[in-house]
């Protein structure tokens, strides 16, 4: 490559690195060379001479180094006037160390007016630069043999602590040039972790020393700790001496023929070996953290010591990630899941005490600050005896005693804090739909039943023992814990075995047989105790649903009459107006109007409005407001309409009455008279049977007046009973209602508007911050607006109760799919059909016998819509919801509800990320931070089983190999979603330990997937952005692939092989994008494999063979081909999308005559070719774009597309559009988009009885003309840029 590619900015980070790797040799040199003349002075040392010599001689030519850069700096040298004697040189050093910092200062990119002085600078100095690097690799060397002969350190503390600093800078460097030229991120990946992981040893040496310096009474004992510290620097300074020369090579920048192969095999055994140079290094440390302890200085932490345990304590926690991420043993992490996440946790939380983040530690009281020293003290000791004596299949006596001595310490501090800051602790099992938590756990018993592996052969007898008991306590679950409160404490037992159970069950999904099975003794044992618990209170009944009834009927007391929350509201005119022309006009029969929208919208505040306006009440002769809310009994409801009617002081005697008694006295008030019944906040139909026949119908246009958040309430209650949905508030009508609710000062309008603003049209929300801010002076209104975010405002208590109660009315499978929403973006649009996907995969969605679990979990959707807590954004061609969002104040709601509940756990940015310390509890993480911050958080949660994963960096360098502790750690995960942030050009080969994956979404841009793939035996869905290449063989393996969604645009290659012959083929795949065909003499075969898809996108390339064009080939036809894109053999295909990268090539395609969409690109035919789509009996969606079609004139005939409810043409040449008699006798929606030619639209078109809307977009105007001459009251047209 060119260096001269590179920017400015990066040719000077170039040339800093060199004088900064220049710098650091001469700082190990100064103290060397010292140690060096006083050995001469003491003995005559041939060898001693000889070293000095070659050093001065190295020395000498770093000189002349450093007066050519000066000099090429436009400066004056002063080196060229200082001659150094062989012994002078430590002088020597010193001299040229002060040159280089000189060079620092002057060497700065705004100094410089021509940017190529810097490059001239670096390129004069690299002309040299091989002979002098060999030369210092090798006094490198020198220095740390010598070094390991000594019997104390040559550097005193201070000294060591900067030397380790300087390294730590080049280290920093090399890796942030590194990520800023694509050229060397390849020729990084062998070494990134390596690199990244001596960054932490070399961070934690330096705590360690640090924290041991303050404490150790007696200098000598540090001694070896300071030499084995001083080894360890010198081979990481030497080490990433020799990486430089590699980055610079890989650069450009000098020609270093035999740097390759040299610097590949030296540095790969470096930097393995690195991590401890001397085996009993971890020793060295215990026998410092001994001294320490004896010397008793780790009972004095005062705020300076704090900060240097603190960092200490951090240290420990990333060394003991990395051993735990790069152990060889693939199944430990699993069989010590519970003792190192304990561990891990214990450290993380004692290092947020001592960053103060509990807010504790500086009011804790001395004793314990002591204590807390010396716990610091033993997390080191644990740590050091885990490097000495390993992890395999468990710890080793000495280690599991130091650890639980450090857990049980860990507890008595939470125990001290919890007394003046109490703790919350949520359990490890989640409270959320648990009945369909153990259902998952079943099945996944039922899997484990059915294989056939020797290993899972020899617990089979235990697993049913197994599901047994779970099916016992499931039925018990569903029969008695719901309904009564004081049983939560054996349904809380009852989850945590379940979650026990979990983890058995995946571990002996993942093979680790032998850590798992000894634990079904134990949780089958107690399923036992509480199977007789279960019983015993079975057959004793204690409790009956009436009483549970009648218990639950006074939680939430009846809000009684008319009251909103203020009397100042906005009133919405067109609102208003449509709801009491409703209610006015139309039929004399008795007629209900419903207003539905979600919490907080102001649903009651406009039927309020509309109660108490004056032509209402002139119309109608009785009114009556009544409150139903979750919880009601009949005579409550009976009781508040009659309340209005009568007078609240002429019902002495109503409470006294009987339902029935209420239900004819109300029945006789309303009789004869026009009334209107208010309904407000209806949770369903049960409440309108109970109250609808005591309402007459006299025909003289009563009417009931109903809000909800159900959309399908008003037909359930009526047929052919359209509902009103109210809409969110504009910013002018937000900025009105605010105005309204409080004074807002002129001086404040600008910063009033932006805060109304940001309540999105919510008219709670903005009457609760309208609250807030008038507590607050005038300068704090700035911070509201900074800080103002949903989780603010739902801390109120009536936009809590809103949504609490809409939360508690929903079914337990609802209520997973609504707290997930928490685990994406704040505004997120969803893609409902990926939405789908992850409910699936996350086991949320039940099997039915007459439906598809994607049907399904579209059910699940739409009873969110339809209560109000899903908005849709955007619907599909022919109906069903294509993207959906939800408000900020639910947003806010799912992710404080869902980690209230153990659903999921949020972070977001780098804080978050690094003072997370309850990792043990998370089942579902998700994350929005820089790809660094994610690597260097080094979060450990190896039982956690959903990981979502969302990049903050714009066009982020990111390494694989950075995220290879997630596949590494995270064994038992089912999701994993990493779509947002770009793995590159490798595809982690480690994913293939993830054999528990449902879901899995990667961006990548690479044409080859490992082999290794097929081990994702329960994968269901497969999302790969960026691939464009030949998936493996052994895809055809993932048998329960349910979605495949690869590269969009380019297109991937399906594999065929002879051995596929008597394949079943994915007989599960539904969803197949975007496959590429260009050897379609497989194309039968292949189809065949894939029996039941029901949505395939697919480009149309050139055959790769000379003698095969496509398609079926007559074996007698010397190697003509028909191309027949045969696909009528795909009896359940309902969604087809075609284009073609193939010019000049006609395609003929065999359609299945189940299709019900298509859309069509780049095919060229000519219109009389349509006649091949026209007649598709179910097709209800047509899209044709650019070039489809080509031709001037469409010339229609009468009878075609019986079905269509939906056209698209897209960029065609098309100027007459034409046909004679009744076309699209179905059409409701009709799109022209880029038509510039068109000149004649079909006529019949305007006569149309099923047309509703024609949408024109960046067509000329003429044809808008003609588009508007077609519309009629009936038909909407809608005209955009």
């Amino acid at each position: 490559m060119d260096p001269m590619e590179d920017s400015d900015f990066q040719i000077y980070l170039y040339l800093e690195m060199e004088l900064k790797r220049l710098r650091t040799f001469l700082k190990c040199t100064v103290g060397w060379s010292e140690y060096l003349v006083l050995k001469k002075s003491e003995e005559d040392d041939d060898d001693t001479d000889e070293v000095i010599l070659s050093l001065g001689s190295l020395l000498c030519k770093i000189k002349d180094a450093l007066d050519i850069l000066i000099r090429d700096s436009g400066s004056v040298s002063q080196l060229e006037n200082i001659s150094f004697l062989p012994v002078d040189t430590g002088l020597c050093c010193w001299v040229l160390f002060e040159a280089v910092m000189e060079i620092f200062s002057r060497l700065r990119p705004k100094n410089w007016q021509d940017s190529s002085i810097i490059y001239n600078m670096l390129s004069r100095f690299n002309e040299n630069k091989q002979v002098l690097g060999q030369e210092i690799n090798r006094a490198y060397v020198t220095f740390s043999d010598c070094l390991s002969k000594l019997t104390s350190p040559m550097r005193d503390v201070n000294e060591l602590m900067e030397l380790i600093h300087t390294v730590l800078e080049i280290l920093t460097g090399i890796l942030t040039c590194c990520d800023g030229n694509v050229h060397v991120r390849f020729a990084m990946e062998p070494f990134h972790v390596r690199l990244q992981n001596l960054k932490v040893e070399l961070r934690s040496l330096r705590s360690f020393i640090c924290f041991a310096k303050f404490g150790v009474v007696e200098h000598y004992q540090l001694q070896n700790l300071l030499i084995q510290a001083e080894i360890f620097t010198l081979k990481a300074a030497q080490c990433l001496h020799m990486f430089w020369d590699y980055v610079m090579h890989n650069i450009g920048y000098g020609d270093y023929e035999d740097v390759e192969i040299d610097i590949l095999i030296k540095m790969d055994e470096m930097l393995q070996n690195i991590m401890f140079v001397d085996p009993f290094a971890p020793e060295i440390h215990i026998q410092a953290l001994q001294a320490l302890k004896a010397s008793g200085s780790t009972h004095s932490l005062e705020m300076k010591n704090k900060e240097i345990a603190r960092d200490f304590v951090h240290s420990l926690s990333d060394t003991l990630w990395i051993l735990f991420a790069n152990s060889s043993n693939t199944s430990f992490l699993v069989s010590v899941a519970d003792q190192m996440q304990t561990l891990y946790d214990g450290l993380l939380f004692l290092r947020a005490i001592l960053t103060n983040q509990q807010g504790t530690f500086d009011e804790l009281r001395e004793e314990m600050k002591d204590f807390v020293g010396d716990l610091v003290n033993k997390a080191g000791t644990v740590v050091c005896l885990l490097c000495v004596n390993g992890v395999k299949d468990g710890f080793a006596k000495e280690t599991n005693d130091a650890v639980c001595d450090f857990l049980e310490k860990i507890k008595h501090i939470k125990a001290e804090i919890g007394n003046k800051y109490p703790l919350t602790s949520a359990p490890n099992f989640p409270k959320t739909n648990q009945l369909g938590f153990i259902d998952v756990l079943l099945e996944n018993l039922k899997e484990l039943t059915n294989c056939k592996l020797n290993s899972i052969t020899l617990v089979q007898d235990q697993i049913q023992v197994f599901e047994k008991g779970l099916v016992f306590l499931r039925s018990f679950l569903h029969k008695f814990v719901d309904q009564h409160e004081e049983l939560q404490s054996l349904r809380s037992r009852i989850m945590e075995v379940a979650d026990k159970a979990e983890f058995v069950i995946d571990s002996l999904m993942v093979g680790n047989i032998e850590c798992s099975s000894f634990l079904f003794e134990t949780i089958t044992e107690e399923i036992k105790h509480i199977k007789i618990e279960a019983m015993e209170i079975d057959e004793s009944k204690k409790y009956n649903t009436a009483e549970v009834q009648k218990f639950t009927s006074i939680l939430v007391p009846s809000q009684g009459s008319t009251s909103t929350m203020d009397e100042d509201v906005l009133k919405l005119d067109e609102e208003t107006t449509a709801i009491i022309d409703r209610l006015t006009r139309g039929s004399m029969q008795l007629g209900v109007v419903t207003i539905v929208g979600m919490a907080g919208l102001g649903k009651t505040t406009l039927a309020n409005i509309v109660y108490n306006d004056p032509s209402i009440m002139y119309h109608f002769h009785i009114r009556s407001w009544c409150c139903v809310s979750q919880l009601y009994s009949k005579k409550d409801l009976l009781l508040q309409i009659l309340d209005c009617i009568t007078g609240k002081h002429c019902n002495t005697n109503l409470k006294e009455m009987n339902e029935d008694d209420l239900d004819m006295k109300l029945y006789r008030h309303l009789k004869g008279n026009r009334y209107l019944i208010v309904l407000d906040d209806l949770w369903g139909t049960e409440a309108w049977n109970v109250l609808k026949n005591s309402f007459p119908e006299d025909t003289n246009a009563s009417r009931v007046l109903v809000t909800s958040r159900l959309q399908d309430l008003a037909s359930e209650i009526k047929s052919n009973c359209i509902p009103h949905t109210l809409r969110l508030l504009t910013n002018d009508e937000s900025w009105e209602l605010l105005k309204m609710k409080l004074f807002v000062p002129p001086a404040m309008h600008v910063l009033g508007k932006e805060i109304a603003r940001n309540c999105k049209g919510l008219p709670l929300t903005i009457i609760i911050v309208a609250g807030i801010l008038s507590t607050l002076e005038q300068d704090g209104w700035e911070e509201v607006s900074r800080s103002l975010s949903s989780e603010f405002v739902s801390r109120r208590d009536q936009c809590k109760y809103t949504l609490e109660l809409s939360y508690k009315n929903l079914p337990d499978h609802l209520k997973s799919c609504l707290l997930y929403f928490g685990l994406f973006p704040e505004d997120e649009l969803f893609f409902t059909q990926r939405l789908v996907w992850l409910w699936i995969a996350e086991g949320f969605v039940r099997k039915t016998e007459l439906k598809a679990l994607e049907e399904v979990a579209e059910d699940y959707m739409m009873g969110l819509i339809s209560r109000s807590l899903v908005m849709v954004e955007k619907r599909r061609s022919i109906g069903g919801v294509k993207f959906c969002k939800i408000h900020d104040v639910i947003h806010e709601f799912c992710v404080a509800k869902a980690r209230e509940e153990n659903f999921l756990e949020l972070l977001r940015g780098g804080n978050e990320l690094f003072t997370f310390h309850e990792a043990g509890k998370v089942r579902r993480l998700c994350i929005y931070s820089k790809g660094k911050d994610f690597d260097e958080a080094k979060i450990f949660c190896p039982r956690v089983r959903s990981l979502i994963s969302f990049g903050l960096d714009y066009n982020p360098v990111v390494y694989p190999c950075s995220f290879l502790h997630v596949f590494r750690i995270f064994k038992l995960l089912r999701v994993l979603d990493m779509y947002q942030i770009d793995l590159g050009d490798v595809f982690p080969a480690e994913i293939e330990l993830l054999i528990l994956l449902r879901f899995l979404s990667l961006k990548v841009s690479l044409e080859s997937i490992p082999l290794s793939i097929a081990n994702l035996l329960y994968l269901e869905t497969f999302l790969l952005s960026g691939f464009y290449g030949r998936l493996p063989d052994t895809i055809w393996n993932i048998k329960n692939l349910r979605h495949q969604r690869l590269d969009p645009y380019r297109g991937f290659i399906l594999p065929w092989s002879h051995n596929l012959e008597n394949s079943c083929g994915l007989c599960h795949l539904q969803t197949i994008s975007t496959v590429k065909f260009f050897c379609w003499e497989n194309l039968d075969r292949i189809m065949r494999l894939l029996p039941d898809i029901r949505k395939l996108k697919c480009r149309l390339s050139h055959s790769h063979s000379k003698n095969i064009s496509a398609g079926k080939c007559d074996g007698n036809s010397g190697g003509k081909c028909d191309r027949i894109f045969a696909l009528d053999s795909l009896a359940r295909l309902e969604s087809l999308c075609i284009f073609t990268s193939a010019v000049g090539v006609e395609f003929h395609i065999a359609f299945p005559m189940n299709l019900k969409k298509l859309t069509l690109s780049s095919l060229c035919w000519k219109w009389s070719e349509i006649s091949i789509i026209r007649k598709l009996p179910n097709l209800e969606v047509l899209k044709l774009r650019y070039e489809s079609f080509k031709g001037k004139v469409w010339d229609m005939e009468e009878g075609e597309f019986p079905k269509l409810k939906y056209l698209e043409l897209d960029d065609l040449d098309i100027v007459k559009w034409t046909g004679d008699g009744d076309h699209f006798p179905c059409l409701e929606k009709l799109v022209l988009k880029k038509l510039c030619k068109l000149e004649e639209v079909l006529s019949c078109l305007s006569c149309s009885s099923t047309l509703e809307m024609i949408e024109v977009r960046r067509c000329a105007e003429s044809i808008e003309d003609l588009v508007k001459d077609l519309g009629n009251e009936g038909i909407k047209i809608l005209i955009r840029d």
